[in-house]
């Protein structure tokens, strides 16, 4: 059974805490209900009773992960789900490769399917139940939002997949159905997301329940990522999806009640989001309740993922220039751990340690990192001894959809349908570079520019970009800040290059510098733990390894062999995808 994440200000009763319980196995809870519990018949009978059944749902935002950490969305590395959770940012400290051969299980199709059967379950039911016309249609909403959230995700990591909007008892034949494609899917999500937000409250819950701008960030997302999936995946025109991405990113920026903070490194050290005017929703974790393990994986022995030497480099100079078009005066190169953090966008020095690397032969207070970069950006000077150090009880909120990621949207989109000009820069992308200390960028629709100058980085027209096609240099800077802004969201920045179709970075054949770490002084002597190339920068494996990105195979999860026997079985066929 997963677990419950239960909010602060939640009191339940046993009652109730059992039926959650039930809700989540994997089992149908109604089938045989206990006598001392609610079954279907008496359970959809008030306001609270739907709530509390709601408040299921939050599970399915993995945050920093549910006390071990493993399937979090923030640093972690992991293949537990079937699929090496790769992306070029971090390199993880043991070698990970794709897998070769397709799973037989995968826990995320198995809690997906869950979570929407749930979710067809609530909105069969809430329109009987007897409360205010406004919060049915509200909770009707907070359900299709969920379900459009799950087929998204199943869409992104499994492509065509069986589709149901209806609660169907375990012995209905149309349990079974064939798959649909991944487009239909999608356009599903759509639907559910556009039928939701009218219906959902702009509730005033300082950012912890899913309300109409949660809504309205997630289709931005959404048709964010279709978009330029068909664009680049397909060779289709996705100008359909970017306009949709673009109005509901408006729709959360004209809010004047969302601001961004001050402070970046805030929303991943804070032990408290909630409130946070530049958070739309947060997962939140309460001290002997729920809590995560992202500071102790980065506080103790364990040795850390690391930066690559890929992301390094792309911070750009506070000019806002590529440090290959920066200068002499301005990029300083990286002989040393001053230089390489000197004049550098400064959220580069609010994630990781600027006094020194740490690396096995030389700790840094204790800290190694598989790179030598050492994470710090978890890090909240008011959460000291075990709540840092013990897993599982680190008690820093998690932001789940946030005003900078919606501003990132617009501009993008705005990229991608030919019509960014300076106002929709300096309306979204640029309060985030300014907030975080570097120019702005300016542009002529194709062309960008910082401080007057033209930029035209280098890396944008290498034979690594030519594999899969070279895009213009304001879509390449768009890109560069989103990589910046979201650097520790490993998910996302797979789930952005899988749609750009940029899996090749991730191969260490075709892009070496992946895995490569920071340039450290060479060690002497054949003893040493820790390896540097011949350019003296930290190689994190053993000479030799290597790691191939297939394509298409690597661009989708495999369909769980077991539930394809499963459907065979019942004279349904589904499709394996393409490679596996």
């Amino acid at each position: 059974m997963r677990k419950l994440i239960i909010n602060s200000r939640i009191k339940l009763s046993v009652a109730l805490l059992t039926l959650a319980s039930l809700a989540v196995s994997c089992s149908d809870f109604l089938d045989t209900p206990p006598e001392d519990v609610f079954s279907d018949d008496n359970f959809w009978t008030s306001e609270n009773n739907v709530k509390t059944y709601s408040w299921l749902n939050y599970n399915t935002f993995n945050g920093y992960g549910n006390n071990t950490g493993v399937t979090a969305d923030f640093y972690f590395h992991s293949t537990s789900t079937g699929t090496a959770l790769l992306d070029d940012n971090l390199a993880n400290n043991v070698f990970t490769n794709f897998p070769t051969a397709a799973s037989s299980t995968n826990s995320n199709w198995n809690e997906y399917y869950t979570l929407i059967r749930r979710c067809n379950l609530m909105l069969e039911r809430v329109p009987n139940v007897p409360m205010d016309q406004t919060k049915k249609n509200h909770y009707i909403g907070v359900a299709k939002f969920f379900r459009a959230h799950t087929y998204f995700r199943l869409a992104q990591q499994f492509g065509d997949v069986p589709y149901t909007d209806k609660y169907l008892a375990q012995s209905d034949p149309n349990v079974y159905k064939p798959s649909i494609t991944r487009a239909e899917v999608i356009d599903n999500v759509i639907k559910d997301l556009e039928e939701a937000i009218p219906l959902l409250l702009n509730v005033d819950d300082s950012n912890v329940t899913v309300n109409k701008y949660t809504a309205y960030a997630l289709l931005s997302r959404v048709c964010l990522s279709e978009g330029t999936y068909r664009k680049y995946n397909l060779g289709q025109n996705g100008n359909a999806y970017l306009q949709k991405a673009k109005d509901a990113s408006l729709a959360v920026m004209n809010n004047n009640s969302f601001k961004l903070n001050t402070d970046w490194k805030a929303l991943y050290n804070s032990v408290e989001l909630l409130g946070n005017t530049e958070v739309i929703l947060t997962k939140r974790y309460v001290k002997g309740v729920l809590g995560n393990s992202v500071q102790s994986y980065t506080n103790t022995s364990t040795v850390q993922n690391g930066l690559t030497k890929f992301a390094a480099e792309s911070y750009v100079t506070t000019n806002g220039l590529p440090i290959k078009q920066a200068g002499n005066a301005q990029y300083l190169g990286d002989n040393t751990i001053a230089n390489t953090f000197a004049n550098r966008d400064p959220r580069f020095a609010k994630s990781f340690s600027t006094t020194d690397y740490g690396y096995s032969d030389k700790p840094f207070n204790g800290l190694t990192s598989v790179t030598g970069y050492v994470f710090q950006l978890y890090n909240n000077p008011a959460t000291t001894g075990t709540e840092v150090t013990t897993g599982g009880q680190n008690q820093i909120d998690a932001p789940v959809f946030t005003l900078s990621e919606v501003y990132l949207n617009y501009a993008e989109a705005c990229a991608e349908l030919g019509t960014v000009t300076d106002a929709d820069l300096n309306l979204s992308l640029n309060k985030v570079r300014t907030r975080a200390g570097i120019a702005a960028l300016s542009t002529d629709g194709t062309n960008a520019s910082a401080g007057g100058v033209q930029i035209n980085d280098p890396q944008r027209t290498t034979a690594l970009e030519q594999i899969s096609g070279i895009v213009n240099p304001i879509i390449w800077e768009i890109r560069r800040e989103r990589r910046i802004e979201f650097m520790s969201w490993t998910t996302m920045r797979k789930e952005d290059l899988m749609r750009w179709k940029k899996g090749d970075y991730l191969d260490t054949n075709t892009n070496p510098d992946v895995a490569l770490g920071a340039k450290i002084v060479a060690l002497i002597g054949t003893n040493s733990k820790t390896k540097v190339n011949s350019d003296g920068y930290v190689l994190p494996y053993a000479a030799g390894v290597s790691r191939l990105f297939v394509s298409p195979k690597n661009y989708l999860n495999s369909i769980p062999t077991n539930d394809i026997s499963l459907y065979a079985a019942e004279g349904v066929t589904i499709k394996q995808n393409p490679g596996w």
